[in-house]
């Protein structure tokens, strides 16, 4: 699918009286997707609203009828939009387009999407300004069917629909008739975005009554199909092509939700014929469907089939009215619409307070949300339990593997959106891995070890398929010295090796590529005592000069220690299709003595694997001097245990620090922070980041420095929850971290809990960094046509900037392209003009390269 952390931004273009769902559902959907989308209409700012129009098609009328949908939040203002900031344009129908149409500021905005041949998705009535902007001319183009004489006389070569889910794709055009097209046409645009939508297996079941939430059943069951999946829905009594009523749930300033007609749902499956054991999810629209469908003991009956399958269940507002009667929430954490909160704890599940409403969480293989307005969130965790979208790859992993050389990449890649799989054989998802920490020092001849954390697997060694993985890391340790030995893990590391798939192994792990003979003729590298397993195994030796060092040859990475984990992570993301080439980003971390060892390390490496420049700095410390860390976990006591951790390498003097040059704070966890909140110039150091308005990350106990620095009067946050006292007593909302790995972003502050945190943790400070995509394209005069443009508007779809520079030129100037056309008798070649946005500039910042299907 479309690009996600940092990734590519659409304006979606509203006016009063716009098609409810044909503003929502690709709002809300592309938002799912990892699609920044932003609602706009003239003449308003963020936060108004635009009331909407529920068009319904009936063969008794011989047009739509209309009443009145949604109110619709406007997000960014129009008067604000700098184009040069979006990737696409979308474009709903309804009443609205009549008169935006004839407003010379959206059309000269339409023109420059147009021009710029930047994606555009036009829908119904929306061609209307397409038209007005004279972007359809000699374009092929459908729309509502009235509107075919308008489209003609603008130049268009008109597509009559067939039916009303008719689409038409010219270039960067998309149209389609109706929002029953929405599958289609959202497709269409994620392709032209540069996404590539090729379909899903999956196949879902919606439980669906009359009068459900509009948006509910509709926003949801689009956005599925428009990934691929096939989805059902049925409602007991009723049989495929029959309809259900829908009501429109909206907050007018009474003291509950008003209701309105909305949009007539047709059902496409029958009730009583369902082979449900077929389905891989059930999803649960609100509304007031639920409350008699509690009644109904087949759907309570269905219901308890999808659970005792440990089959993904979503449901949102009203609709766990169902679970609760059904009574699978015992012992859940859940959510629902306020007024549900006692269904859901008289049926024995632990409330989590919807704030804000469209907050969604998943406990196992539930999720579930309030209400509508969070859709995004909800479509995005049911997306991941479908185990829909992303890349996946393989850790293997033994007892007394590598502390750091687990950990780091394990949640590193987590947080840049790569799904990772942690497998020990011999045991299962939920085991644990005993870890070591293995020390280097100058006073000894080698490493010296001690007990690091309890490692938590993930996945099941003997439930895997290769096919399903996009790649291997081994990390080291002493674990490597015995899964060398183990046939099930050098079968499967053969597999990869033999298939091209990319392999990173650091450290001693190279042992276990030497057994899988995967080495032979290849450059490596490794802990300098297993060089010669590795050169009787046939690789060619490569020493390493420092601890840090790393070597590529072909599929297969290796490092020396986890001291080259920066590079070791760029590569292996490199290899993966990613490019990763550095960013502008300084990043200065607040450090202690037994601050927590992976609260340091992950965060810091991850940061470093990016490209940012990031330093570490105690008080009365200075470059070079190492701070003392603690192994903190939970091995079955009342609080937490502690051990010895690595020591860590401190990169700038405290005294000598320019507090300003840098871009972000991030604040370890452990003991540090309960002394470094004494500080007088530290808590100086917090509030001058604070007063910048500059990200603030802190996790576990750093918020007691937030908290003694007193700048979390008013914020929302998190913290480990022994230092729920000093946030609250500091003016802070509380926010409880349930699960443990929940982090929050309030306005610039990002707040976890703890370690188990990290990829969400480190995602979310991304996101406040805008941590960005960059490659450069090189051109030159009389380039072929496409392989200029479509290179350079794929890669910006997948959230990627793209710089285009000629030797010679400078931004602005343009290259002639050839157009190079297959005739049946020869090839044909005339020159055409256009625009490349030449901008030379260093690159420096963090790409994610997909798949592009050209």
């Amino acid at each position: 699918m479309a690009s996600g952390k940092g990734g590519r931004r659409v304006l979606l273009l509203c006016g009063d009286y716009m098609e409810d769902y044909e503003a929502m559902v690709p709002f809300q959907a592309l938002q799912a997707y990892g699609v920044t989308v932003d609602a706009v209409c003239p003449a308003k700012k963020a936060g108004d609203i635009c009331p909407t129009a529920v068009e319904q098609y009936s063969p008794a009328h011989q047009t739509f009828s209309e009443s009145r949908g949604h109110n619709f939040t406007l997000n960014a203002t129009f008067d604000d939009v700098e184009f040069e900031k979006y990737d696409g344009l979308v474009i709903p129908g309804g009443r609205a387009p009549e008169y935006l149409a004839m407003d010379a500021s959206v059309v000269e905005l339409v023109r420059k999407f147009s021009d710029s041949r930047k994606p555009i998705a036009a829908i119904c009535h929306g061609p209307l300004v397409l038209a007005a902007a004279d972007s359809v001319r000699g374009r092929k183009c459908t729309a509502y069917p009235t509107l075919g004489p308008v489209l003609a006389a603008a130049g268009a070569y008109w597509v009559k629909p067939e039916t009303m889910s008719g689409c038409a794709a010219d270039g960067n055009l998309i149209t389609g008739a109706t929002f029953k097209g929405h599958a289609e046409y959202i497709g269409l645009f994620i392709k032209a975005l540069g996404g590539n939508v090729t379909g899903s297996d999956r196949r879902i079941l919606f439980l669906c009554g009359d009068f459900m939430e509009d948006y509910e059943i509709g926003v949801p069951f689009q956005a599925l199909q428009a990934l691929g999946c096939h989805v059902d829905a049925v409602c007991p009594k009723k049989k495929a092509g029959d309809i259900c009523a829908t009501a429109v749930h909206d907050f007018e300033g009474d003291q509950t939700y008003s209701e309105k007609l909305g949009h007539n749902f047709t059902l496409t499956a029958d009730f009583d014929a369902l082979d449900i054991s077929s389905y891989d999810a059930l999803v649960i629209p609100g509304g007031r469907a639920p409350e008699y469908l509690a009644l109904d003991e087949k759907v309570i009956a269905i219901v308890k089939q999808i659970v005792d399958a440990n089959k993904p269940v979503a449901s949102i507002c009203h609709g766990q009215q169902i679970l609760a009667a059904a009574g699978v929430l015992q012992g859940k954490k859940c959510t629902a619409y306020p007024a549900v909160k006692l269904n859901v704890v008289l049926a024995g599940a632990t409330w989590l307070e919807p704030d804000p409403i469209h907050r969604c969480f998943t406990d196992g293989n539930l999720v579930t949300g309030a209400a509508w307005p969070g859709h995004p969130e909800f479509i995005s965790q049911l997306m991941a339990l479908l185990d829909v979208r992303g890349r996946r790859v393989l850790m293997v992993l033994g007892d007394y593997v590598e502390d750091y050389e687990a950990m780091v990449p394990f949640q590193a890649l987590q947080a840049f959106g790569v799904s990772v799989d942690a497998v020990c054989p011999a045991k299962k998802s939920g085991d644990i891995c005993r870890t070591a920490i293995h020390e280097l020092s100058p006073a000894h001849q080698t490493y010296s070890e001690s007990r690091g954390h309890n490692f938590t697997l993930n996945a099941s060694f003997d439930d895997i398929e290769f096919n399903k993985y996009d790649g291997l890391i081994i990390p080291g340790g002493r674990a490597p010295e015995y899964l060398a030995l183990d046939a099930s893990v050098v079968e499967l590391v053969k597999q990869f090796s033999d298939s091209g798939k990319p392999i990173a192994s650091i450290c001693h792990g190279q042992l276990i590529l030497a057994a899988a003979g995967s080495v032979k003729g290849r450059k490596c590298t490794a802990f300098s005592p297993v060089k010669p397993v590795l050169v009787a195994a046939g690789a060619y030796w490569v020493e390493p000069e420092t601890m840090s060092a790393c070597v590529v040859d072909g599929n297969i990475i290796t490092g020396a220690t986890y001291d080259a984990h920066p590079e070791f992570i760029r590569l292996f993301v490199k290899a993966l299709g990613g490019i990763i080439t550095g960013s502008d980003r300084r990043i200065l971390f607040l450090c202690g003595d037994f601050m927590e060892d992976y609260e340091v390390t992950v965060p810091f490496q991850s940061l470093q694997a990016l490209g940012c420049h990031v330093d570490a700095v105690c008080p009365k410390k200075k470059a070079g001097d190492i701070c003392a860390t603690a192994v903190h976990d939970f091995e079955g006591d009342q609080t937490y245990s502690e051990k010895l951790g690595h020591n860590f390498t401190l990169t700038a003097d405290f005294e000598a620090l320019d507090v300003s040059s840098y871009d972000a704070l991030v604040i370890p966890g452990g003991r540090a922070p309960e002394y470094l909140a004494l500080d007088e110039k530290v808590i100086a150091l917090v509030k001058q980041i604070v007063e910048a308005r500059k990200p603030v990350a802190s996790i576990c106990h750093g918020q007691q420095i937030l908290a003694a620095a007193g700048v979390l009067q008013g914020k929302k946050c998190t913290a480990y929850p022994a230092v729920k006292l000093n946030v609250v007593l500091s003016g802070g909302t509380w926010l409880e971290p349930d699960p443990i790995d929940r982090c929050f972003t309030d306005g610039n502050l990002v707040t976890g809990a703890a370690w188990p945190g990290h990829p969400e943790f480190i995602s979310q400070l991304m996101t406040l960094l805008d941590v960005q995509r960059r490659v450069v394209l090189l051109c030159g005069d009389c380039m072929e046509e496409y392989e200029v443009v479509v290179r350079f508007q794929a890669l910006q779809a997948f959230g990627v900037s793209v710089d285009a520079v000629c030797p010679g030129k400078k931004s602005g100037d343009i290259c002639p392209t050839a157009i190079h056309q297959h005739s049946t008798s020869q090839f044909l070649t005339r020159s055409i003009n256009h625009l490349c946005s030449a901008v030379f500039t260093s690159i420096n910042s963090f790409i994610w390269k997909k798949e592009t299907e050209c």
